[in-house]
């Protein structure tokens, strides 16, 4: 069962507060690494980088509306090849979704991939997700801007949906799963507390989470926060819905060659592909570098190994970021993802169930 503790927001500041936080919990956890999204100097863009040094934890910034890539296959590189034994990760939800769908489809399990090679001692940390803006639109205002507004918004769930990207307008789920340690944002007023939820008890003793915050948190902080988590869920649901009923409407989804005239733009230059942290080579007979096709694939093990891509489908839309042809994937996607996993009764992203297809 969950522990919801209480982080004590100093003078305002919830980033500041989150930093002097994880610097606390390296150091009570004698950390050695731990891979967060940071700051560049220039404030320019937020990249995920590797901390040594507590003092670059001034720079960590995981509540910044930007997003530019899905950090799963870093974060789980950064796990099983790092040197250091005690080891921390700070990703977004889709990211976390994403890791616990890579260690599925690798045989293996996010408990497992933390474990290692019985050396490692690994922390896994999530932070509430209020939603990531375009590109254009942070650039606009600045990152301390855009993250300001959006924390200002966060007791209501975050900013107007229709101001984000489109994968956070039609999220699954934004707050983290699978997660040791979550730091809950939704409906709380964060100019005086942030939420440190442990998996469970077991979790919040070893972490030493007790003597790192303010107490417990009250019943009515925790139904606040889980009522509005789900209202948010409810609420993109329905964009999702809306949005595919409009592109019905355009009579563009409804049957199969409306379908792929969405992909008329496309020159196959792959770089959605590589933009996808689960992307397995299931398309490596089209997209072949320039060499011959692989044609031992045949169309229905091509089709087989889509679904299942598809299946583990994290909602970062990467894809559709990197696009420079204007090809609506995240609502291509979405809809096929939702549609598969409809079918065969799969939540994406749920350490706890096993791909539908696995033999153990």
């Amino acid at each position: 069962m969950n522990v919801n503790r209480v982080l004590e927001v100093k003078t305002g500041q919830p980033v500041n507060t989150l930093q002097d936080f994880l610097v606390a919990f390296w150091e009570r956890n004698q950390l050695e690494a731990m891979l967060a999204p940071v700051e560049l100097p220039d404030r320019s863009r937020v990249v995920v980088q590797v901390i040594r040094d507590p003092q670059m934890f001034s720079t960590v910034n995981p509540f910044a509306p930007v997003m530019s890539c899905n950090s799963a296959v870093t974060a789980m590189r950064f796990i099983q090849e790092e040197d250091a034994g005690r080891l921390a990760v700070l990703l977004r939800p889709c990211e976390m979704r994403a890791l616990v769908e890579l260690a599925k489809r690798r045989g293996t399990s996010a408990g497992e991939v933390k474990a290692g090679n019985g050396k490692k001692c690994v922390a896994m940390l999530a932070v509430d997700c209020l939603g990531t803006l375009p590109e254009q639109e942070w650039r606009a205002i600045g990152i301390e801007q855009a993250t300001y507004e959006t924390l200002h918004n966060a007791a209501s769930g975050g900013l107007k949906p229709q101001n984000f990207r489109t994968a956070c307008q039609v999220c699954d789920w934004p707050a983290p799963r699978g997660a040791d340690v979550v730091i809950g944002t939704m409906g709380v007023d964060i100019e005086d507390c942030l939420l440190v939820i442990s998996q469970d008890e077991q979790v919040d003793a070893r972490l030493g989470l007790g003597a790192l915050t303010a107490g417990l948190a009250s019943e009515y902080q925790v139904s606040r926060r889980e009522t509005l988590v789900g209202a948010v869920a409810e609420a993109r649901a329905g964009v999702r819905r809306r949005l595919l009923g409009e592109t019905d409407s355009e009579l563009r989804f409804s049957d199969l060659g409306s379908f792929l005239a969405w992909f008329a733009n496309c020159n196959l230059c792959g770089q959605c592909l590589k933009a996808c942290p689960l992307y397995s080579e299931e398309l490596s007979s089209i997209f072949s570098d320039g060499k011959q096709p692989h044609l031992e694939q045949s169309p229905m093990s091509v089709l087989v190994l889509l679904s299942h891509w598809i299946t583990s489908c994290s909602g970062c839309g990467m894809c559709e970021e990197t696009c420079a042809r204007d090809v609506p994937l995240t609502l291509l996607i979405s809809a096929l993802s939702h549609r598969v996993r409809e079918e065969i009764h799969y939540q994406a992203g749920d350490p706890t169930q096993k791909l539908p297809w696995s033999c153990v």
